[in-house]
């Protein structure tokens, strides 16, 4: 399903594959919503969109028309909500996060919690069926 939103996908994808990054990409069935799963979800996921999500459902990075200013959400896990327009500023927080988990767990550990996460959700329906690696 092509959308308005695929020039900013593509540019963002093209981006952080261009940092290393792999990349996974889901486009929601219902929706205008795309996923970017970035590291098999190590450095968490991206949700590009037209409108605000569920709120049950949790990205840490967000990104799309309906933001209108840059928000921070504090919870377990913070989440990022970025204006379409500060699609570099996202990009390089996702990249300060990588090179935060990296130094935490050193390149070889970040690399194995890849491979267990592609390794453990190999058989797992949704978003891990469906989604294409882009790199």
């Amino acid at each position: 399903m092509e959308n308005g939103l695929d020039k900013l996908v593509d540019s963002i994808a093209k981006r952080l594959i261009g940092e290393g990054f792999t990349v996974q990409r889901y486009n929601a069935y219902t929706t205008n919503s795309i996923y970017l799963k970035l590291d098999y979800g190590v450095c968490n996921s991206i949700r590009i969109s037209d409108h605000p999500g569920k709120k049950h459902l949790k990205y840490r990075y967000n990104i799309g028309s309906f933001v209108k200013e840059y928000q921070e959400e504090k919870d377990k896990y913070d989440r990022y909500y970025y204006r379409i327009d500060k699609a570099e500023n996202m990009i390089k927080k996702i990249i300060k996060d990588r090179d935060f988990k990296k130094s935490r767990y050193g390149e070889s550990g970040y690399k194995a919690l890849m491979q267990k996460n592609k390794r453990d959700n190999a058989a797992a329906s949704g978003f891990w069926s469906k989604a294409v690696l882009l790199n």
